[in-house]
């Protein structure tokens, strides 16, 4: 029983090896993908940033809008307010109550800014 191959004529090794430039293996690279991944994430990060800050001002915007329904229905009621208590019908009974009375004769004042003071009756004369 023979284990041994027999040998084969093998050339010289000056004569049979040399050097062969052939493909690379390309390993895959993870860079690209890992720059693709991070900038997702970055955008999905920014869009979440970007919905929040809407949302944010969306509710000062609404709070605003309260804000100034409020102030609008108080300004009307100051309105009124100030409505009722210029009524002459209501001053009139006050004023007579102090010992205001309505004058029967009007004088008017002209004023001169250069000189002094003059004092007419209503009918354009100075007295």
């Amino acid at each position: 029983m023979t284990t041994a191959r027999p040998l084969r004529h093998h050339p010289a090794p000056e004569e049979s090896l040399r050097v062969l430039r052939g493909r690379r293996l390309h390993r895959p690279t993870l860079a690209p993908w890992m720059v693709m991944v991070l900038i997702g994430v970055i955008a999905f990060l920014g869009l979440g940033f970007a919905r929040t800050s809407l949302d944010k001002s969306a509710f000062e915007l609404d709070q605003l809008n309260r804000a100034i329904t409020e102030q609008t229905a108080m300004n009307e009621q100051l309105r009124l307010e100030i409505a009722r208590l210029e009524n002459p019908a209501r001053v009139a009974p006050l004023a007579e109550e102090m010992g205001l009375v309505i004058p029967g004769e009007t004088r008017q004042l002209l004023v001169d800014l250069g000189g002094p003071a003059v004092a007419s009756n209503g009918e354009g004369g100075t007295q």
